[in-house]
């Protein structure tokens, strides 16, 4: 990912700028709390030291149902979409 990437990435969800490209010990590039498809959570964008790929981080605040999930994980799909970038995963906790 590139910086322009990154920074179109970090609008789309609102997250903090953390992190610098080219320092390779850097983690974490971003984090956000924020309601996505009705449901409170934390937002965190992780770039995996060992295989430079990156994953989105999502904690859920509040219980949801299972349809609740499947709405935010499409919310977040089509957010990633339209930053127009690519990660290797998205982790959703509750």
């Amino acid at each position: 990912m590139d910086l322009p990437a990154l920074s179109r990435l970090r609008a789309a969800f609102g997250l903090n700028e953390v992190g610098r490209l080219d320092d390779d010990w850097d983690e974490l590039f971003g984090e956000a709390s924020r309601t996505i498809a009705g449901v409170s959570t934390i937002v965190e964008l992780w770039r995996d030291l060992d295989s430079q790929g990156w994953c989105l981080d999502i904690e859920l605040l509040a219980d949801a149902g299972d349809l609740d999930v499947q709405d935010l994980l499409a919310a977040v799909r089509a957010e990633i979409e339209s930053a127009g970038v690519q990660v290797d995963s998205i982790v959703c906790r509750r």
